[in-house]
């Protein structure tokens, strides 16, 4: 039908998502929206990043590096009536760190149409994504750490609907020179999956990361780059960079820029943490007509 294809595609277009990706190549992209609101704001340069639950989307391995226990909730407004959730815990133990994730896409209800050409709508119809993740991250010798997740997956669009099962793995390296820290992350493995009698594969990708950081006493903060190359199952290779400037560990001014993206590139965003509370806001600048995203996130440490 009409509205089924056409909403397919809608999903298969999330500006975060494969946007430059030939139509009938990977399915579920959604599974490539970055989790948190910090992250974002950073060009979503983040698989060296291991500081907070986010981790869990970004790279399980780098979990044992975020201590005690640590929740990211992320609500994000996007374009039209799409609104995404996400929620990320992580949980240090002396066996290892454990993870779980959750995150959810979503819309209005819209009008349905048949084959005919009518104008009049027969009804309405939804649409949502979920996928959650149970990981698993530990150190096997000193400053380097490897991690797994396992994500079940689920797809519905009016009474079509669609499921799949998906692993992340990756591995996180504090390195010797002060302040840099390695990443190397794969995501989306997994079986292809079947709209009716259309085949896709899972949104795979590979990310290789750097990050450094360091104390700047002169300006009474800490600064932070990061850098991501990304390699997709379904595009060229993107880079993602990022960086942010830390007053005192309270006040948090982050920016980014995305490359190789059609529609996509500055990213720009702050936090604020008092305690152990944390909030974060990202802005994401879209060039087409689908609008400009924002995220806000809040943490917590335990």
């Amino acid at each position: 039908m009409r509205w089924q294809h056409a909403l397919i595609g809608l999903m298969m277009v999330l500006p975060t998502a494969a946007s430059a990706a030939d139509p009938g190549e990977s399915g579920l992209l959604f599974l490539r929206f970055g989790l948190g609101a910090r992250a974002s704001a950073m060009g979503e340069a983040y698989s060296a990043v291991g500081e907070d639950a986010s981790s869990v989307f970004w790279n399980p391995g780098a979990m044992p590096a975020v201590l005690g226990t640590h929740l990211t909730l992320v609500h994000n407004e996007y374009f039209q009536s799409l609104r995404f959730e996400q929620a990320a815990i992580t949980h240090e133990t002396k066996w290892g760190t454990f993870g779980f994730m959750f995150t959810g896409l979503y819309m209005d209800d819209m009008p349905r149409y048949d084959d005919t050409g009518s104008s009049s709508p027969l009804g309405q119809f939804g649409a949502y994504d979920v996928a959650v993740g149970v990981a698993y991250g530990r150190y096997i010798v000193p400053n380097v750490s490897v991690g797994i997740s396992i994500k079940p997956v689920y797809e519905r669009i009016d009474e079509l609907s669609v499921s799949a099962l998906a692993f992340d793995a990756g591995i996180y390296h504090v390195s010797r020179i002060k302040g840099v820290k390695l990443a190397a992350t794969v995501a989306n493995l997994g079986a292809p999956v079947k709209y009716q009698e259309q085949e896709f594969a899972l949104p795979r990708y590979a990310r290789l990361g750097a990050s450094y950081e360091r104390e700047v006493p002169r300006i009474d903060g800490r600064v932070l780059f990061t850098f991501d190359a990304m390699f997709p199952n379904d595009d060229g290779v993107r880079e993602h960079i990022g960086g942010e400037y830390s007053y005192k560990r309270m006040v948090a001014l982050r920016a980014g820029y995305k490359i190789g993206y059609d529609s996509q590139g500055a990213t720009f965003g702050l936090g604020v943490v008092y305690h152990d509370i944390g909030l974060d806001y990202a802005f994401l600048a879209v060039s087409n007509d689908l609008g400009d995203s924002h995220r806000f996130g809040l943490n917590f440490s335990f």
